[in-house]
């Protein structure tokens, strides 16, 4: 119920009542997935580019020129800016018996809002981005492709100067096992590719799940147990064997299994990424997360003649991302 809609004695009863705080808080490792930047604010836009270079020198010949290489521009994303706000306003008198129950925060709680729709965006970028697009809470569409046109988890990718595709989704949606992390790990040896085709060094270094108890215990036995006595319920007859995936990785639980509203979306329960995060751009995900209006709380409104509080939140950002190539999904079902 919204604070406008309770009456006043209703407010007074809240000592009867019981609230649900701060749930979710923990979806801000989401942020992790995406590099920060920040936008012109003399624009709405802000362009990032692929930049490759042909590679290999090749052998010169006594008097002859030397091979010419050169330097292009592979794909690139434009970003458009987006304002999200929100208002709460209370009256004088629900804002004082918020008060006598230490819940006047709540009322004021509009930055927490504006961050919450930030971090939901970010996990329905990565839990819907098999689409080209989905509708968002407010009934927006949100673009989920990457800058070859093609949605960010896809089977044919395609490269600027090449006539060579590539796929990030996993063929055969495996669930999360030591052979199938395997596969995933070969998709970075051999399927990441610059836009010329030629090979590209890309290290995984996340692997991300659902909070699911399932997944997050089958990634806790691949990397954390130093020798399990067993592996899915099964006896581990080789328990001495090193685990060579042990601390290789870190984990990621996130709940992008969800739909646009944050509804859980019981279909995602089980997938899973494989993911190279962080550090230089040309060497992992490209996603961006572009900020041009950090989550900020107005000073509030008062109207002294209807004692009435507003309160206000907005920020101004965008979500995207250049390439597929850093991170591969498994639409696994069990």
């Amino acid at each position: 119920m919204l604070i406008t809609t309770m009456s006043t004695p209703a407010l007074q009863d809240l000592i009867k009542k019981s609230f649900l705080r701060g749930v979710g808080k923990d979806a801000g490792d989401i942020r992790r997935v995406f590099h920060k930047e920040s936008g012109d604010p003399q624009s709405k836009y802000k362009m990032i580019k692929e930049l490759d270079r042909e590679r290999f020198a090749e052998v010169k010949l006594e008097g002859q020129a030397s091979a010419q290489r050169g330097i292009a521009e592979g794909y690139e994303k434009k970003f458009t800016r987006k304002t999200i706000s929100v208002a709460r306003v209370v009256s004088g008198e629900e804002y004082i018996a918020l008060q006598a129950h230490q819940l006047a925060s709540w009322a004021k709680a509009v930055g927490e809002d504006v961050v919450d729709k930030i971090e939901l965006d970010m996990r329905n970028f990565l839990g819907m981005g098999d689409a080209s697009s989905y509708t968002d809470n407010g009934g927006f569409t949100v673009d989920t492709t990457v800058g070859d046109g093609k949605s960010l988890f896809n089977t044919a990718h395609t490269l600027k100067h090449s006539a060579l595709s590539y796929s990030n989704i996993l063929s055969g949606a495996p669930s999360l096992s030591e052979s199938a992390l395997e596969v995933a790990e070969d998709y970075f040896a051999y399927n990441v590719m610059d836009n010329y085709g030629a090979r590209l060094k890309m290290k995984p270094n996340t692997i991300i799940t659902s909070h699911s108890a399932t997944m997050r215990n089958r990634v806790d036995r691949l990397i954390g147990s130093v020798a399990p006595e067993s592996i899915e319920g099964n006896t581990n007859s080789n328990s001495g064997v090193k685990n060579t995936y042990r601390n290789k990785y870190q984990h990621l639980a996130v709940e992008f299994d969800v739909d646009a509203d944050d509804k859980t979306d019981a279909s995602k329960k089980y997938w899973w990424f494989l993911a190279s995060l962080g550090g230089n751009p040309e060497t992992s995900f490209q996603a961006y997360y572009v900020s041009w209006l950090s989550p900020t709380v107005a000073p509030p409104e008062i109207d002294q003649d209807r004692w009435t509080l507003k309160f206000v939140g907005r920020a101004m950002y965008a979500i995207g991302a250049v390439s597929g190539k850093g991170i591969i999904l498994s639409k696994a079902t069990s």
